[in-house]
């Protein structure tokens, strides 16, 4: 099911490639015929009209698109506003935040490493980092290797909250520093699943760095941007210099530079505002890059013809060849990661690889289509404009090398196989012990409801709903938008579904392991806690002097409980009020009153079995009647399972960076 490579094996792939690449004899048979270039003024035409009618929907800012193929370029342009204040239009030279689109040169950079006999992929990552960024074991028997990073396949848990992204630029560190201050978990052997990870894309880059003995920044600006002609592209950011100096950053973007980028948008009360830029510097290498559609036209050029890698000096061809082949796979029906490219056949419905990129507020694709000699870029400033950055790439290759494979006829048991794989899916991409686990595993949570024809419907939490039909052999295809497909298999008894790219795989998960259960559970605890103060100020309004003093006592302490749990409740509240939308909570989390909220839980949690022990105990009441008796056990029951379940979701105190 999943490919695994030895060093041997990488090492053999490479060898073959590059002997091919230099032996190929003229007997050998002509390669098919090179498809015709495209027509520049009907790509021009058709990405016009596409661009225009979404931003006018989708309220979108801003948009660059390039597009070229084997010819050369065909198409670099933007559209729309980079910035408001003061006005600037977007043009091809406008440069956007292309989030994880960053990864890409980081590979390209460790195998100009292997080329030069530095490293090799099979090598345990601990070989090329200093003491203080080495990963410890944690109890797995497997070294993390070089391979294991570009796959995505260290067994790295997530984190994405807690200085991934920031405004200010004082809360910036080094590469180095902040590796070591957020060292993420090991929770899977490595090299056994792929779970995208952008701690481990950043780690390689620093392994890149220390290898060659110069900053990630400018390594990448000598021997990859600049060499392929990206003459603007950068990983730098706008941060002061006093700044640079005083937090050991490389030096920031030059102003010049930092003129031409976009700002990124929102959509508030129906009105675009531009935001706060998005500071990635302490994760560089995996998403700090800003790049205008000519520099990205330049990339895919060399790309899309391994020969412009070799004639740049970057790599040679045979390398970039072998860079393209499949490296570990999470079911064999998907994409495979190539490796650190995203195979996108799975989701364009023909051959392709890539990468996507997402900041808060830009977002990115970048498609190679190998076999059509065609590449595209597309990115938004608005987190509107993500349908546009999704759609705009197939149907401009539907229109311009024709339509994907056709979608097959539905598996003859679809209703069987659509009820067998509906049910709730949490993705393996979140925390494990830290607070943020609940935020991820909430939103990294889907639904799949099976239709009575045999589709099955998926509902992302972010309200995306997507409808696919099975078509065999656990494989669904979907049947509205790009032509995507998923799958289901049963892995270690649970059923999982994969996505097209090898990244985010999701387990089924039972009732009491979903945000369902959570908020039914929390909602009860609610309620109790409200109902319980309600009537203990009635009780205390009324002056039960007729209570025995033990009576009295143990109505307090349950009464104290209710209390307790209710301001816990409270402070929560208050907590999630002060992390904003959904979009603003990676900049403010956790906030100052979460902490707390979450500590008082703690302690509420903490107090009920004090409770039920002092009730049952020494200050157990002797004039209470069995109504009485079953009203405060199903209290101290609901409070009980409630302090299970937030224990379970880690919300029963405060664990951060």
């Amino acid at each position: 099911m999943r490919q695994r490579l030895s060093g041997v094996a990488l090492g053999l792939i490479a060898l073959i490639a590059v002997w091919a690449a230099q032996a190929q004899a003229p007997a050998q048979s002509s390669p098919p015929r090179a498809p015709a270039p495209l027509d520049r003024a009907k790509v021009e035409a058709f990405v016009d009209g596409a661009v225009a009618e979404a931003m006018r929907e989708n309220h979108i800012a801003g948009v660059t698109v390039a597009v070229v193929d084997r010819s050369g370029v065909v198409l670099t342009k933007g559209y729309g506003v980079a910035g408001l204040s003061p006005a600037r239009a977007v043009d091809a030279d406008t440069l956007f935040r292309v989030g994880s689109i960053s990864k890409t040169p980081v590979w390209i950079s460790l195998m100009q490493l292997v080329e030069q006999g530095r490293i090799k992929l099979d090598d345990p990552v601990n070989d090329h980092l200093p003491p203080d960024l080495r990963i410890p074991d944690e109890g797995f028997s497997r070294p993390i290797r070089l391979w294991h990073l570009m796959t995505h396949s260290a067994g790295f848990e997530d984190s994405v909250l807690g200085g991934f992204f920031v405004h200010h630029p004082e809360q910036l560190t080094s590469l180095d520093a902040y590796l070591r201050s957020h060292r993420v978990h090991r929770v899977r052997e490595p090299g056994t699943i792929a779970v995208y990870s952008n701690y481990g894309a950043a780690l390689a880059g620093a392994i890149v760095a220390h290898v060659s003995g110069q900053t990630w920044q400018d390594y990448a600006e000598q021997h990859v941007l600049r060499p392929l002609g990206m003459a603007t592209a950068t990983y730098r950011e706008p941060y002061p210099a006093a700044v640079a100096q005083a937090r050991g950053l490389p030096a920031p973007m030059p102003a010049a530079t930092a003129a031409r980028v976009s700002s990124g948008f929102a959509l508030k009360a129906g009105a675009l505002e531009a935001q706060p830029f998005e500071y990635v510097t302490n994760l560089a290498p995996a998403g700090a890059l800003s790049a205008s559609a000519r520099d990205m036209a330049a990339y895919m050029g060399a790309l899309l013809d391994p020969t412009r890698l070799e004639k740049a000096g970057v790599l040679r061809a045979a390398t970039l060849q072998v860079m393209r082949q499949p490296l570990l796979a999470n079911t064999p029906e998907l994409g495979a990661w190539r490796h650190g490219f995203m195979d996108f056949t799975g989701a364009k419905g023909r051959p392709a690889f890539g990468h996507g990129g997402d900041l808060i507020f830009q977002h990115s694709t970048m498609e190679i289509y190998p076999d059509a000699g065609i590449a595209i870029f597309v990115s938004v400033n608005t987190p509107t404009g993500e349908p546009l950055r999704e759609t705009l790439s197939t149907a401009l290759m539907a229109a311009f090398a024709g339509p994907p494979a056709a979608i097959p006829p539905p598996a003859a048991d679809a209703r069987t196989e659509a009820k067998a794989v509906a049910g709730t899916y949490r993705s393996l991409r979140v925390a494990k012990y830290r607070s943020e686990h609940a935020l991820l595993s909430l939103l990294a949570t889907s639904d799949v409801k099976a239709l009575p024809g045999g589709d099955i419907v998926v509902l992302e939490r972010d309200g995306q709903v997507s409808r696919f039909r099975p078509i065999g052999g656990g494989v669904f295809a979907a049947i509205d938008g790009p032509p995507a497909r998923i799958a289901f298999h049963e892995t270690g008894g649970r059923m999982m579904l994969f996505d097209p790219f090898s990244a985010g795989p999701a387990r089924r998960i039972g009732f009491f392991e979903s945000d369902n259960w959570l908020i039914a559970i929390a909602g009860l605890g609610v309620v109790t806690a409200v109902w319980g103060v309600v009537m203990g100020a009635r009780r205390q309004f009324r002056r039960l002097v007729h209570e025995r003093d033990t009576d009295r006592a143990a109505s307090w302490v349950l009464d104290g409980l209710c209390l307790v749990w209710l301001i816990a409740f409270a402070l929560v509240g208050a907590g999630a009020a002060t992390l904003g939308d959904q979009s603003e909570t990676v900049f403010s989390y956790p906030g100052p009153v979460l902490p707390v909220a979450l500590w008082a839980l703690a302690v509420a949690a903490v107090a009920t079995p004090l409770a039920s022990l002092a009730v049952l105990g020494p200050l157990r009441p002797r004039s209470w009647r069995g109504w009485r008796w079953s009203r405060q056990a199903a209290t101290l029951a609901v409070f009980a399972v409630l302090a299970v379940t937030l224990y379970a979701w880690g919300l029963l105190g405060y664990s951060g960076w």
